[in-house]
This record gives structure tokens, C-alpha cells and sequence, in this order.
């Protein structure tokens, strides 16, 4: 028989949630177990408090943002039903998430909500911190913006524009916002990009990225 707090919280979830997961749920709220940290994250089933930093545009069936705790950031990557809720997200806010899946993209981990996971604000804080300096996943850079090249656009299922640009010696490819933004930023001035990936040996900057 599932206990009746257990019970509870899966129904929270609409029972979208399995009772292994609903017991953790309920224990981390009882300040019996720590829900894991982004740092700690390895491919498989999770649960775990973020803070939104950063959200895309809504997709056909997903949307993506950054999140980050204390111990770094990562990609969540929102689908099914879980899409909708965005509309009532905004950055900054402080989220609990339920049976995602771990797995490796090109923006180091990423952890997905998908069918038979759940999102939640919550009005826990989590303070997070940048740290600067080209790594796995999903890194932050800043230096002197030395060069800006000619926006070029490429012709596929849609145009995409990008812009390469030079911060002290690293070469990054701004994409379509991205490569509008930087038209505002002087060369030879410091810059600040944060949500950085690397794609084929390159630096990207996306709709996720953002310059400061």
C-alpha cells in the first residue's frame, strides 16, 4: 500500500510520476536526503532544484533554457506537456524537477522533462556563480572584443545569420539574435558572453547565449 504522503505527491504530478521518485520527492521535503546537484549529474533518471538563467523560444514540441545551482549550470531541455508550463517561467526563478533523463548533446549535459516528468516553481533560493574560461558543456567567456567580421547568411529550410567575431584570441560564431546584438558593441571595448557551447571545434553563441 503507498503511504499516503507519497500518495499525494503523485498525484501532484498526476501521477506522471513513478512511486520511487514521489518517496524522494517526499523525503527531500521531510530534510531526510538532498536532491542531487548539476555537478553530480551522470546520465540516467534525476530529480533536482535549479534556477532558470537563460530561455529560448518555444519550439513545435520542445523548448530549451539554461539552469544552474551552485555547482554549475547545464541545459534543461522542457517537452510534452511540460512546453506549456513555460509560459509561466521566467528567468531567475527557482524550479523543482521531477523523473528528468540525464543524457550528453553538444551542450554537455542535458537534462530532459519530457512525458513522464514534471516542473514546478518553488520559492526556494539558490544563489549561482559564473566562472569564466572555455570548458565541456556549457561555459562563459569575457575579454577584449579585438575584431568583428561581416555577417554572413546561409540558405537552408530557413536563413540563418552569423557573425564571427574575435574575443582576446578566440574565434565565436554568434547566431542570428546573437549576431544583431553585437552590431551595439564597439571593438577594442570588453565584453562579457555567457552560455557558450562548443560544436566542431567552435565557439557558438545561440538564443540561449547572452552578451553582458
Amino acid at each position: 500500500m503507498i503511504d499516503e504522503e507519497i500518495k499525494k505527491e503523485m498525484e501532484k504530478f498526476n501521477w506522471l510520476i513513478d512511486e520511487e521518485t514521489a518517496k524522494l520527492l517526499v523525503m527531500e521535503k521531510q530534510g531526510k536526503i538532498n536532491l542531487m546537484k548539476i555537478t553530480d549529474l551522470k546520465e540516467g533518471n534525476v530529480s533536482l532544484y535549479a534556477k532558470i538563467e537563460s530561455m529560448g523560444t518555444r519550439k513545435k514540441n520542445f523548448m530549451n533554457a539554461i539552469i544552474g545551482d551552485e555547482t554549475g549550470f547545464c541545459l534543461m531541455k522542457l517537452w510534452d506537456h511540460n512546453v506549456n508550463f513555460a509560459h509561466y517561467l521566467k528567468e531567475g526563478d527557482v524550479v523543482r524537477i521531477a523523473n528528468a533523463w540525464v543524457r550528453k548533446g553538444i551542450y554537455g549535459i542535458e537534462i530532459n522533462v519530457g512525458k513522464y516528468g514534471m516542473i514546478e516553481k518553488t520559492n526556494k533560493k539558490i544563489k549561482t556563480s559564473l566562472q569564466f574560461g572555455i570548458k565541456e558543456g556549457i561555459f562563459n567567456i569575457k575579454g577584449v572584443l579585438n575584431k568583428k567580421y561581416p555577417t554572413q547568411v546561409y540558405i537552408g529550410e530557413k536563413e540563418t545569420f552569423i557573425r564571427r567575431i574575435k574575443v582576446d584570441d578566440m574565434e565565436i560564431y554568434l547566431i542570428n539574435e546573437m549576431a544583431k546584438k553585437i552590431q551595439n558593441v564597439e571593438e577594442r571595448k570588453e565584453i562579457t558572453l555567457l552560455w557558450l557551447h562548443k560544436k566542431n571545434n567552435r565557439i557558438y553563441a545561440d538564443e540561449l547565449s547572452k552578451i553582458k
